[in-house]
């Protein structure tokens, strides 16, 4: 069975940029069918509430769905993966899985050692499985640092697209032989997966970006003038109208090739030192 274990959808929400996730529960379901999947984990951050939407769509469809949420403890994200109730964000790594646990659910250290710091990093031993491969870990060696961890204490490993559009999805597919989501739980956790991986291109992430400031803009504009002091306002502002604005979309390629750019070095730094 060819599963997606890591996507999100416009349940997810951000500081900076409130829009996250872009399209609706049942929308990346269809687009997992039309994929050929034949499971998929909605994971949205800290919250629950496209489980009902993607659940229905997913028994339509004849697809086994996987209630998750991608929950913020204080150390990190971890997915819980197969849940049944809501945990809320804001307890330690240790208490969270301890929750996850409580629900025959599996924890799952997301992309921990994400360039963001958003991951559990070392802590992600508590969980039971590692994502060694993260879509958008673009820096690399985030993911080259997560699979050698994983193999340092013996975790399984799985792959996540990270998907925030439909568009991004299955780009990370796994691989178990399971028919029902507790045999695809049980499988995992033994270890018993295969994942193919690739890298989200700048082709999609670019759309998504903009999509994200149109529907993010009003927020954005007031965080800037909350928390930016002249002239860093000033220019961020202009950036920001430039890029809604600018049909130049090859510039804006190269700008995001640049920030890749540095990002890899700032990997590759973490993950020597």
């Amino acid at each position: 069975m060819r599963l997606e274990l890591h996507c999100h959808s416009k349940y997810s929400r951000g500081k900076k940029i409130p829009t996250e996730g872009i399209d609706s529960p049942g929308d990346i379901v269809k687009a997992a069918k039309k994929l050929g999947l034949g499971g998929i984990a909605l994971t949205d951050h800290s919250t629950n509430k496209g489980w009902k939407e993607a659940k229905e769509e997913a028994k339509k469809l004849g697809l086994i769905f996987i209630p998750a949420i991608e929950i913020a403890s204080r150390e990190g994200h971890i997915i819980g993966l197969g849940l049944s109730e809501h945990i809320q964000s804001g307890l330690s790594v240790g208490e969270t899985v301890d929750k996850i646990h409580e629900q025959g659910a599996l924890a799952i250290a997301s992309h921990p050692f994400d360039v963001r710091r958003e991951g559990l990093g070392k802590s992600s031993g508590k969980a039971d499985v590692i994502e060694a491969f993260n879509s958008m870990n673009l820096d690399r060696f985030s993911n080259w640092a997560a699979k050698r961890f994983a193999k340092k204490i013996s975790k399984p490993c799985v792959a996540g697209s990270d998907s925030h559009t439909k568009e991004m999805l299955g780009t990370c597919i796994n691989y178990v032989e399971a028919h029902d989501m507790d045999s695809c739980l049980r499988q995992i956790k033994a270890g018993r997966v295969s994942y193919k991986a690739d890298y989200i291109p700048l082709e999609k992430l670019l759309p998504w970006v903009k999509q994200r400031f149109a529907l993010s803009y009003p927020d954005v504009m007031a965080y800037m003038e909350r928390n930016y002091w002249q002239p860093k306002r000033w220019a961020s502002e202009r950036l920001v109208h430039k890029f809604m604005n600018d049909r130049n979309e090859r510039f804006w390629y190269w700008i995001g090739e640049l920030g890749i750019a540095g990002a890899r070095g700032y990997g590759l730094a973490r993950a020597i030192f």
